[in-house]
Order: structure tokens, then sequence, then C-alpha cells
């Protein structure tokens, strides 16, 4: 490891929280002015990379902007990550609320209608805005919106100690590639770019999702850190190309936003048998409530009813709803996510908002999709709801293929296969009414599978 990152990392760590994306940032700058804090459109054909020289400069320069606009508080509306970095670090140190809001959460601006909108040209208004006092002084804080897959999106409020609380600041997490597939607006994105940035590290975004441009951009760019929901991470194991997926050389994969599960698991690390696999609980409202690094699924039994590192206890509710408090001082809260024990650990087995309600049974999707999983030639799956007059709803399904399908399966055998398979494991009124073939299963912006009506995310 280069003793120019080792070095700086105290002097980060030490720095007041809202200013210290800007302070790494210039210190890095200094030290190795060359160095890539960014590769975007990594695995396409004209990947660009900036260097932390150049964004010191940026951050230098939309914070003199800042000063001498005065804004109340700054909407970050940018595209690209660096433009959202520039804009986050620089309103830290120059103590201005900033808000990093993701396209399907613009309905949700007229609660910062006194706030000043930025884009990816990090231009500021001139004037005829309301201007704060003291820049100094006034407090500062970071608005994030939910991701929307269980309820309308809606703000929540962080400061920026809660933003950079989960950063790890040891020797091996430092100056590595990380991979960020997800939004960079969204609470799991924000802490990606904020763990690179932090610890010197080179932020690689692929120029898409699809799973081939994926797996180029984890090779060329040499990333040793994957995040993603198991929902990408299962689209990535099933449809990339398997040459390219075995030259990556991943350390560490972390598994957010879903609950993983074993068959998930066990498929990651065949693919990448030296990397460390790590499922992070995490909620925007709440940050990070913990990790669990054992390669099973759920977590273990011990647990519940304990206070765990860090003060995290965890209970559930009589329903099976996971309930968390974060510490002593801190009202307990309920997750919306289901959790039922299995053997000595409990196993997540899904969202209250997710649940499907047919004619007053309960229906869990994650169930159903487990054994949809299992069935051979599937390769990904999404169980829904749809409205009906009869039974106020019924259940849905898709599947996508698997490329090549087993010796002799048609697409129509392995859908009539599925539906066989969910009438043996599952109650009647839990079968697929609907079971159509798709070539992808639709994800939301955030990555994870789409449970209601909400804007997809582009391939």
């Amino acid at each position: 490891m280069s003793q120019a990152l080792t070095d700086l990392a105290a002097p980060i760590a030490e720095t007041a929280a809202e200013a210290r994306l800007a302070h790494a940032v210039d210190l890095l700058a200094a030290r190795s002015p060359d160095r890539p804090a960014f590769v975007l459109g990594a695995g396409g054909d004209e990947p660009r990379r900036i260097d932390f020289a150049t964004l010191a400069a940026a951050v230098g320069r939309f914070e003199e902007r800042l000063e001498a606009v005065r804004p109340v508080g700054v909407v970050a509306r940018a595209t690209r990550p660096d433009a959202l970095v520039t804009i986050t670090a620089a309103c830290g140190r120059r103590h201005v609320p900033v808000a990093l809001l993701a396209d399907d959460a613009h309905d949700l601006l007229g609660e910062l209608h006194d706030w000043v909108t930025v884009g990816d040209a990090l231009e500021l208004p001139p004037g005829g805005q309301p201007v704060r006092g003291d820049l100094a002084t006034e407090p500062q804080h970071v608005v994030v919106a939910t991701s929307g897959t269980s309820g309308p999106p809606r703000l929540v409020t962080h400061t920026f100690d809660a933003l950079l609380a989960a950063v790890r600041q040891a020797e091996q997490w430092q100056g590595i590639g990380w991979l960020l597939a997800y939004d960079a607006t969204r609470w799991a994105g924000v802490q990606v770019w904020v763990q690179s940035l932090l610890t010197g590290g080179r932020l690689v975004v692929p120029a898409s999702r699809e799973p081939d441009t994926v797996a180029r951009a984890l090779v060329d760019e040499a990333v040793s850190v994957l995040p993603a929901t198991p929902t990408l991470l299962r689209r990535l194991l099933t449809s990339a190309d398997r040459e390219t997926l075995g030259r990556a050389n991943l350390e560490r994969i972390t598994l957010g936003g879903e609950a993983a599960d074993a068959a998930l698991l066990t498929q990651a690390q065949a693919a990448f048998p030296q990397a460390r696999i790590t499922q992070i609980y995490a909620t925007t409202e709440l940050g990070e409530v913990f990790r669990v690094a054992d390669g099973l699924p759920g977590f273990p039994a011990t647990w519940l009813g304990r206070t765990l590192p860090g003060g995290v206890r965890l209970t559930t509710r009589r329903d099976g709803e996971l309930l968390v408090q974060l510490s002593r001082d801190t009202a307990e809260v309920g997750t919306g996510d289901f959790v039922e024990r299995r053997g000595d650990r409990f196993e997540f087995t899904g969202r209250r908002s997710d649940v499907i309600v047919v004619g007053g049974a309960k229906v869990l999707p994650r169930r159903l999709e487990e054994v949809l999983r299992r069935v051979p030639g599937v390769a990904d799956t999404r169980v829904y709801g749809m409205p009906s007059a009869i039974t106020g709803e019924i259940v849905a399904a898709e599947i996508a293929l698997a490329d090549p399908l087993p010796e002799a399966a048609t697409p129509e055998t392995v859908r009539e296969a599925a539906l066989a398979a969910c009438r043996a494991a599952v109650e009647p009124h839990a079968v697929p009414r609907i079971l159509d073939v798709v070539k992808r299963i639709a994800t939301t912006p955030a990555g994870k599978v789409a449970r209601r009506p909400v804007a997809l995310a582009t391939p």
C-alpha cells in the first residue's frame, strides 16, 4: 500500500464530518494528483478518468460560487457521480444543506422550494433566491430520498456524521477499486462513493448495468470490491460472459438492499472463491444496522434479543416483523421486513409492503421466488400482485430463462415445470394465475426487483 495513502487516513478521519469529503480530496490531490478518483463509462468503448487534482479544483470552484450566492440549500440533480461528489463536498465544507435526489423523487422538490437546483454543469443562479446568513455557523445536513420500493419516495434527513459513520479507514480499504452499480443518489450508492473517496479509492462506474458491460468493467479496471443488490449480482452471474467473469479478481462482495438466499450466496462463492461476501442490513432512515459475513442467509438466531457490538438490539413483533433499536437511548423501530427462524438462523421472508392478499390469504413473493429459482432453466424471477375484482389481488410471476437452456428444454416446458413446482410447494391461492416468460426481470433504479408500479431502470 502506498505510504502516501496510509499517512492520510488519520488526518482525514480527524477532520470534522461536514468538511471531511472536501478535505480528503484536497489531501489526495496534493499527495497523488494524478491518481484516478473516477473511471466513468467503464466497460464501454471510451472510459473517462478523472484524477484527484481535477476533482479538487472543481470542489474549490464550487465553494467559491456558494460563498458568492449563499443559498439556503442546494438540490443536487446531477447525473454524473463526479458532479454529485463536487456538490456534496463543497456544501459540507461551506455549511450548506444539500439534497441528493434521483429522477423519480422530483415530485418532492416542493418541500425544498427555497433551495437552488444544481445539475452536471455545476452552475448556481446569480441571485433572486432566498439567501442564508453566516454559512459558517448555520446547521448543515444531507437529504436523501427513499427508494420507493416500500411506498412513495420520501425525504430523509441525515447529518454528515451519520452519512460517514460506516466508512472503514483501515489499511486494507485504502486505494482500491470500487464498482458503483447503485444509483449514485441513493443511500447505498452514496455509501459506496463516500467510502471510495475517503480512502483514496478508484470509483468505477460502468457504462451500463448490462451484465457483459459490468463484467468488462470489473476486469478492465481491476475492481476489488463489488457492492450490489442480490438482484444485480444474480443477473451478473447468470447472464455475463463466463470467460470475462472468470478473469475478475474481486476481493470483496457486499450485498444490500434485498435479502440474499442460500443459492445465490453459494453461486457467488463458487464464481469468486477468493472474495469475502458480506451482507449489509441498512435502510435509508436508519443507516447501517448490522453486517453478516459468514456466507449464510439471514443472521444468527443468537442475535435476537441481545445487544450487538455498537449497541444495536434486534427483536420481532408477533407476526415476525423485525424491530431495530439502534441504541439504548433510541426508540424501537419497525423495519417492515419479516423474518422467521430456520434452524439456528433467522432468515428474511419478505417485506410487509410486498405481501399479496388473495381473498384474505397472504402470500409472500419471496417464498414463491425461491421455489421458481430452483426450477431447471429458470435464471431469475419476479412475483408480484395484480388487482382482481373478485379476490382483491391475484399472484402473477415472470421468469427469465437460463442461457443456454437445459438439454431438450424449451421456454414452454420450463414454464410448465415452473407452474408444476409451484403447485407442489405452495397453497392453491399462492400459485401464479399469470406466469410470463420474459427476456429479463425488471428492476427499479435502485437495482431491486420491482414489486409495485414504479419507474424501472434502463438496462
